[in-house]
């Protein structure tokens, strides 16, 4: 292509090369404005897909830490079912759980990763679910029933 004096895209390239004649030139104006519909049309594809898209999930991590620091939330009555590798979803209390680092806990401490937690309840009720996307904690999900009502039913 080179000692043609071609680019290798042909009719394909995008951009102008020395000595191009006024045929090519007006080929080049047609393509950039198929190029500029595509993108428009990719915009609005987009734009669309947004609107569909979920609103974001609070994660596990986020209702660890304010079980853990709201004076209001009660330990002892919430649960976590979490994935095991071997048995599959099991429930503990939450305070059985030690929530430091990993890596810094010894064998016998009960830690998990926090991407294994699937549920979080409230006495018998799940008030978080990974699989459902349920989020009675923050109401990210569009819950109507904020947390303090729901503990008070």
């Amino acid at each position: 292509f080179y000692l043609e004096n071609k680019c290798r895209f042909g009719d394909m390239c995008k951009n102008r090369h020395e000595g191009e004649t006024e045929k090519v030139a007006k080929k080049d104006s047609v393509k950039s404005k198929r190029f500029k519909n595509e993108q428009e049309g990719s915009k609005k594809k987009e734009e669309r897909s947004r609107s569909k898209k979920k609103p974001p999930m609070k994660t596990a991590a986020d209702v660890i830490k304010r079980i853990q620091w709201d004076q209001m939330f009660p330990k002892e009555y919430f649960v976590i079912g979490y994935l095991d590798r071997f048995l599959g979803v099991v429930e503990e209390n939450f305070t059985t759980f030690s929530w430091e680092n990993l890596a810094s806990v010894d064998y016998d401490v009960l830690a998990i990763p926090q991407h294994r937690i699937q549920y979080f309840k409230y006495k018998t009720e799940k008030v978080w679910d990974k699989t459902e996307r349920k989020d009675v904690m923050f109401g990210s999900t569009g819950s109507k029933v904020g947390i303090m009502e729901f503990m008070e039913e």
